[in-house]
């Protein structure tokens, strides 16, 4: 359900809602001249071809209901299909399976209506029918599976409609984004999954789904080969002909073949090698950026982010629990120096939780100003609050900081000058009456820290009078993976590590795997600080929001469920920070254009409430063979990740 960069890599939410139209113009590197696939005559395409994708991450089992793995995600939209389809360029809810719907609020909360369509198959022949979408939504709600546990969680029942629909969802609420929430869940096939009494444990070796793709051979080790269908009814929509993008009539190739890799490095070798025509986004490394670029017949695709990559704090544990201090802790962060220093200009400094391709729900938009949406434009100085604090020669500033929690003030939203920076004021008109100074009184005295005599720091930060140690049982732990599964990450935060010791503030690294730092994280919420990425968030804003930032979502004392809580944060959880009134608004909203408003409101709130501090969004390139195929989506989030699958649907032989 998240995508770790740092950690693992986990798929999240398919972007959701209405707003922005992306850009196609200028995105192919080296190929000026590309026509848009849009405009390009499908009857002109030669049908027919292999296409093989490289990846660097595990698979796990093709089970739709548990998959957590960004790969195998993108692997399942092959095979499955949502009732909805959420267009990745202008972010609109068009008609997929479910060709029309409406709704309408009841006084016990909302009803949503909508019809299905009788020409499609499931790939192993058996026709669909309305019974197969009602077990589907069925279900869910019996599992209620982690992955969408907030999705199913509003249904109350499903049944026959009344009038030309075929069923009615009845919702305990009001659900704003319910086209692509609810009617956009994966469907599933009655005749395979009724006899699945445990959902967890299914694995099977050619599932059975609506998607244009089958799996006809591999494993989870070596990778797949998918058959592709070559008239999917699905395609031949008349929106998707009008689309500035898609191309009517696909898929065109005869199959796609994913392939597991090693690494990175054997990612590299084999595209410019030949072995593979294209590899997952997330897998292009900035240092091959020139070998590429140069290599006659390769091209990269620029695309969007849909998320943001991050060090989480746990806001159980004191002084973490303090927003003056994880306002500091966010001044030791060197964005500039990740962005510009080891992501080679691919990547833009984090602020909000709402990455730049989703320009219409960024703080910036409520004040008329411009988003930061390429390495090289500035931020806006609201969204740079809380940025790193350097002297003239680049280092960290230490006193400006250290000034900073002395004065017990923190920066609230109004107008000011903190630790050294000026600071405009909120752009979304934040109330300040409810934020008021540090909850504690911070001093600075003798090193008592073995953590802080050892990396030769002069003074150490005292808290109510107490060391941070005392308060905290020991020095506050930052998570990390082997330097091995991410050199560059990890060499980022062993230099912050030493930034924050620098401040007086015992901190230590601890290595961890991958599936340990995820268990600490969202089960146990056993952790201080962890590095991880998210990766699909939703365009509407509000899911995402919901899911990562809402107490419903985070582990407490008295929690009752036993799944991932991916509000790892403890955001809005009793005594906490938070924004579960105005997350709720924003889900309840009918209104896009309010329920933007909300969303922009709440981000800038989590950015000033700093319960994750954003260290940067990713400027994703796909890598690509450009010199047998063509038709590839630019400029959309996901485009070589959690879009693959409608790659498939365009991409042909040149």
């Amino acid at each position: 359900m998240a995508e770790f960069t740092d950690v693992t890599r986990r798929s999240l939410l398919r972007a959701t809602g209405a707003g922005l139209a992306l850009s196609v113009a200028g995105c192919l590197s080296g190929d000026e001249g590309e026509t848009p696939p849009g405009d390009t005559d499908p009857e002109s395409i030669e049908r027919g071809g292999r296409f093989t994708v490289g990846l660097s991450d595990d698979l796990g089992a093709l089970n739709v209901l548990t998959a957590s793995s960004a790969p195998t995600n993108a692997l399942l939209d092959l095979l499955y299909q949502p009732g909805v389809l959420v267009d990745p360029d202008g972010f609109e809810a068009m008609p997929w399976v479910f060709p029309d719907w409406d709704a309408r609020e009841t006084t016990d909360g909302m009803e949503v209506r909508f019809s299905v369509r009788e020409d499609l198959r499931w790939t192993d022949g058996e026709p669909l029918t309305v019974e197969d979408v009602r077990f589907t939504y069925e279900y869910y709600v019996d599992r209620g599976p982690g992955r969408v546990r907030s999705v199913v969680d509003p249904i109350e029942s499903i049944g026959e409609a009344t009038g030309e629909y075929d069923l009615a969802l009845s919702l305990d609420r009001v659900v704003g984004t319910y086209a692509s929430e609810q009617l956009s869940l994966r469907l599933l096939p009655q005749h395979v999954w009724r006899d699945v009494d445990d959902h967890t444990a299914h694995d099977p070796e050619a599932p059975v789904g609506l998607g244009p793709g089958r799996v006809v051979s591999g494993d989870r080790e070596t990778g797949f080969e998918l058959s592709l269908v070559d008239d999917w009814p699905l395609t031949r929509q008349d929106w998707i002909e009008d689309h500035p993008l898609f191309i009517h009539g696909g898929p065109f190739l005869d199959s796609l073949e994913v392939r597991l890799l090693a690494n990175r490095d054997a990612l590299h070798r084999e595209l410019l090698g030949g072995g593979i025509d294209a590899m997952d986004d997330g897998g292009f490394d900035p240092a091959q950026a020139p070998a590429i670029d140069e290599r006659e017949g390769l091209g990269l695709i620029d695309g969007h982010d849909d998320g943001y990559s991050h060090y989480t704090i746990n806001m159980r544990v004191p002084p973490l629990d303090d927003r003056a201090f994880r306002q500091a802790l966010s001044m030791a962060m060197d964005r500039r120096r990740w962005v510009e220093g080891m992501m080679r200009g691919y990547a833009i400094p984090g602020s909000v939780v709402v990455p730049p391709g989703f320009e219409h729900l960024r703080p910036e938009a409520s004040a008329g100003e411009p988003i930061q949406g390429s390495p090289d434009e500035g931020a806006h100085p609201a969204l740079e609050a809380l940025w790193f604090r350097e002297e003239e020669d680049g280092d960290l500033d230490v006193a400006a900081v250290r000034d900073f929690l002395e004065s017990g003030s923190i920066v609230s939203g109004a107008a000011g000058t903190y630790a050294g920076r000026e600071y405009p004021g909120s752009l979304t008109g934040i109330d300040v009456a409810d934020r008021t100074g540090a909850t504690y009184d911070y001093g600075f005295g003798a090193v008592r820290s073995s953590v802080l005599e050892e990396a030769g720091i002069d003074r150490e930060l005292y808290v109510d009078g107490r060391t941070v140690e005392e308060l905290n049982g020991g020095p506050i732990t930052m998570l990390s993976v082997p330097p091995d599964a991410n050199p560059r990450a990890v060499e980022f935060t062993q230099e912050y590590v030493r930034n924050v010791r620098l401040l007086g503030i015992p901190i230590e690294l601890e290595v961890a795997t991958a599936n340990s730092i995820a268990d600490r994280a969202y089960l146990e919420a056993d952790f201080d600080i962890y590095p991880g990425e998210w990766a699909g968030l939703s365009a509407d804003g509000v899911s995402s929001l919901y899911d990562l930032f809402h107490s419903d979502n985070a582990h407490a004392e008295d929690s009752t469920f036993d799944t991932f809580g991916y509000n790892a944060a403890g955001y809005g959880l009793a005594g906490l920070p938070g924004a579960d009134r105005a997350i709720e608004e924003a889900r309840g909203e009918l209104d896009p254009t309010r329920r933007a408003e909300l969303v922009r409101e709440v981000a800038e709130r989590i950015y000033l409430d700093a319960p994750t501090l954003v260290r940067s969004y990713r400027w994703p390139q796909w890598p690509v063979n450009t010199a047998d195929f063509a038709g590839f989506l630019p400029s959309i989030p996901g485009l070589g990740s959690s879009n693959l699958w409608m790659q498939a649907l365009t991409v042909h032989r040149r």
